[in-house]
């Protein structure tokens, strides 16, 4: 991990964080509303397709990002900011990047367990194949691991908010830390 000192991430880091976060809170908003719609109405599985082929994208980013995350250059931490802050906001953002690689892996896994579907549909263009065999048992497991880790990334996310509302809106403006992102 390269730790040089410098005030704002990366330009790389700082597209990929922005463009991840879009997608992911979006799948995120959406899958809480498939999951809400009655089994039996109509248009259940309309949003099925996009929702994939959208995880797919953010799986991709979420694998470009971490390479990316480990040989840029880190801005340190603010001085003013307590040591709980500093360590609460590193934890944070090891469950977000874990939350964020589980949740996308194992909807690629849900997608090519599910004995129902071959493949994920990138909008017409190509499809993506399964690298799993068809399990209902397995799907049943991805289904689950899947669901726990949005709950879980929308708890880390609230956190990430909070944290970057605190610093922005309540602490002296040298510890406000949402200018390194922007």
């Amino acid at each position: 991990m390269n730790t040089a000192i410098t005030d704002k991430y990366s330009k790389t880091m700082r597209v990929l964080h922005w463009l991840t976060a879009m997608i992911i809170m979006t799948l995120l908003a959406v899958g809480f509303y498939m999951a809400g719609i009655d089994p039996d109405a109509s248009d259940k599985y309309d949003l099925y397709p996009y929702h994939k082929a959208f995880g797919m994208i953010a799986l991709l980013l979420v694998l470009v990002r971490l390479p990316v995350r480990f040989k840029s250059d880190i801005p340190q931490p603010l001085i003013g900011l307590k040591k709980w802050e500093q360590h609460l906001s590193h934890l944070v953002h090891i469950g977000l990047y874990a939350a964020m690689l589980s949740m996308t892996v194992s909807g690629y896994f849900m997608n090519s367990t599910f004995p129902y579907v071959t493949g994920v549909d990138m909008f017409g263009l190509f499809s993506v194949p399964d690298i799993t065999p068809k399990s209902e048992y397995w799907n049943g497991i991805c289904h689950e691991i899947h669901s726990f880790t949005a709950w879980a990334f929308l708890v880390l996310l609230t956190l990430h908010l909070a944290g970057v509302a605190k610093h922005r809106l309540m602490d002296d403006k040298e510890n406000d830390v949402l200018p390194r992102m922007m």
